[in-house]
């Protein structure tokens, strides 16, 4: 899909929840553009359907530690089978007095809104409707089911370009689908950031030094993406490339604990059909 690039600045204006602001960053956001790098050959056998799991947490829950623990052991024992991203919004994510900052984002405040989020800790698993997230107790079970009973649908190869100098990060995605498909499909460029260290309340104490992982930092290109081709129909084993620059300046994000995430989604019937990550600056 070619579209002429332009650049427009998406300022992440205010937005409130009650009386509490959601902080920056504001990020400069440059429109699609033509994917420069290479792909390697893709081995279609080689590839299997990944899970997504969107952790609804914050660090003011004095329960959400129980969660981000259930969590690291699905993780240890799916391994990159589960991708995971922790979603903090609602007034358990909202900052105060004595834990002034603020992970909330306009992308996860959607997301909230949708799946009706309302007591934390919960999950919403592949994007699955479920009013109001499933518990911690849930968890294996769902992501177990998800994988035991989904098709391999597409493949999703992911590059990243870091660049220091400029300060930006490129996500670069070429997306197969692996038997044509009949509804437009849309990609998500998630940015995500581990070790990150702040206090978390946790049960009646609160840890100082918390070290809070897969925290969703923004999006590249809106909740839910872009469509990968506005026509409607995606054709088995063809290539469809999509990239997007952001600029880093203002955010405060430690590029070196920083991931992007690639969420292909079908809208139409709240269907994630994959999800791959990679970290922007790739260790050998």
């Amino acid at each position: 899909m070619k579209k002429i690039p332009y650049i427009f600045i998406i300022l992440l204006l205010a937005a409130f929840v009650g009386c509490d602001r959601i902080e920056g960053p504001y990020a400069e956001i440059v429109d699609q553009e033509i994917v420069t790098v290479d792909f390697p050959d893709l081995d279609v056998n080689s590839v299997y359907r990944k899970v997504l799991i969107e952790e609804y947490t914050g660090h003011r829950c004095p329960n959400c530690p129980m969660g981000h623990q259930k969590l690291e052991e699905l993780a240890e024992r799916f391994g990159d089978t589960l991708v995971a991203v922790g979603i903090h919004a609602g007034a358990m994510a909202a900052p105060t007095t004595d834990l002034p900052y603020d992970f909330r984002t306009s992308v996860g405040n959607e997301l909230a809104q949708e799946y009706s989020i309302d007591g934390i800790p919960v999950a919403i698993i592949n994007r699955l409707p479920e009013a109001g997230g499933w518990s911690p107790a849930r968890w294996e079970s769902k992501v177990t089911a998800a994988i035991r009973d989904n098709e391999t649908l597409a493949a999703v190869q992911l590059i990243n370009e870091y660049n220091p100098i400029l300060n930006t990060i490129k996500a670069n995605a070429k997306v197969t689908l692996l038997d044509d498909y009949p509804n437009a499909l849309r990609l998500a460029f998630f940015i995500v950031e581990d070790n990150i260290v702040k206090p978390q309340i946790n049960g009646i104490d609160t840890i100082p030094d918390y070290v809070h992982n897969h925290v969703l930092r923004a999006s590249m290109n809106g909740t839910y993406g872009e469509f990968l081709n506005q026509s409607g129909y995606l054709e088995e084993n063809v290539g469809y490339t999509y990239a997007k620059t952001m600029k880093l300046d203002g955010t405060g994000w430690n590029p070196n604990n920083c991931r992007v995430m690639a969420i292909l989604y079908d809208k139409t019937n709240s269907l994630v059909l994959q999800v791959e990550e990679a970290p922007f600056i790739k260790v050998d």
